[in-house]
């Protein structure tokens, strides 16, 4: 993976307080950018170089990620990484290091300081300075949305050319299971009763790709990290979203404590929980298309730059969705 030349980083890095000699160790936690822990005698600090294709895909991740962290320091949010500088012509940004590691195990208490990590961020989501912040990606801020989000990453796996190998056997996968079940899930809600646009007051701030693969257990407590996509969105998406995650799954049981507690300290709960249970079936063939990114050559660079193997990664992606789709969404079929 390319990583930004010595000298300018060195300067970037001075400019922000982080004086040389110093060490870059890449962590390799992230997805879509290089995530690497700065080190030296005086402390430790997380070097992030967010990926930036030459066409297509055009999110901000840089802006996205730091202006939410900048609105979170500001309001007072502990447990997640202090922004400390950032480049846009290298596409860098320099944070806070947070000690721990991913769990291994989730329990109960995982669950209730995940609740109460977004109704922190929310408690100030009335401020004008929450106004400033976008929607977040892919954000489902009517009934409709959520059914158009699906949609578009069926059409768009729809739209690859078939190939030989394992190309060809996600092709089949997704033309003969996912299609055919989306078709019947999409005309089931499509006629399904739901408002066509939230109100502000019944919105949320959301870090939308919200779950343990993006925390940090360290002495019983957690932080949070990976802002690339957040703002404004529907509670029930971040509720389903919660639930589908496929790297880090919780149980049943566990998404419906996430949902309870959060909703304690929201408005509208009783609306907000009928339509994340009535949209799960649409998130969870969302997330066993997001399983199949990488057999789109845009999305198979982005990890590329991240840092992640290539060798079989396709092969491995779509064990996984078969895997999910088996658990998750055969019972829908």
């Amino acid at each position: 993976m390319a990583t930004p030349a010595v000298e300018p980083l060195e300067l970037f890095c001075r400019h922000h307080g982080v004086t040389g000699p110093f060490e870059l160790q890449p962590i390799r936690a992230g997805r879509n950018s290089q995530v690497s822990l700065l080190h030296n005698q005086d402390g430790r600090w997380v070097l992030k170089h967010y990926y930036q294709p030459p066409g297509g895909d055009r999110r901000d991740r840089l802006g996205v990620e730091y202006g939410f962290l900048e609105f979170l320091k500001q309001a007072g949010v502990t447990g997640v990484p202090v922004p400390l500088g950032m480049d846009r012509a290298s596409n860098l940004a320099l944070y806070s290091y947070l000690p721990g590691r991913r769990p291994e195990v989730i329990h109960s208490w995982h669950i209730s300081q995940a609740a109460a990590f977004i109704l922190q961020i929310n408690r100030s989501r009335a401020t004008p300075q929450a106004a400033l912040l976008p929607p977040a990606s892919d954000a489902c801020l009517g009934w409709q949305a959520h059914l158009d989000l699906t949609e578009s990453r069926i059409a768009r796996l729809l739209s690859v050319e078939p190939g030989t190998g394992v190309a060809r056997e996600a092709h089949e996968f997704v033309t003969s299971r996912l299609n055919p079940l989306w078709q019947k899930v999409k005309i089931e809600l499509a006629a399904r009763p739901g408002r066509a646009l939230l109100q502000p007051e019944d919105r949320i701030l959301s870090p939308s790709d919200f779950g343990f693969h993006n925390t940090l257990e360290h002495e019983a407590s957690l932080s949070f990290v990976d802002f690339e996509y957040a703002g404004w969105d529907d509670p029930a998406k971040l509720i389903c979203d919660f639930m589908c995650q496929p790297e880090l799954p919780v149980t049943g049981a566990q998404g419906e404590q996430f949902m309870r507690e959060l909703l304690q300290g929201l408005p509208g709960s009783e609306e907000v929980e009928q339509r994340a249970q009535a949209l799960l079936p649409v998130h969870r063939l969302k997330w066993c298309c997001i399983l199949l990114n990488e057999f789109r050559m845009e999305d198979r660079k982005r990890r590329e730059h991240a840092g992640l193997a290539s060798d079989g990664l396709l092969a491995t992606q779509l064990g996984k969705a078969q895997w999910y789709f088996d658990k998750h969404l055969a019972a829908w079929s």
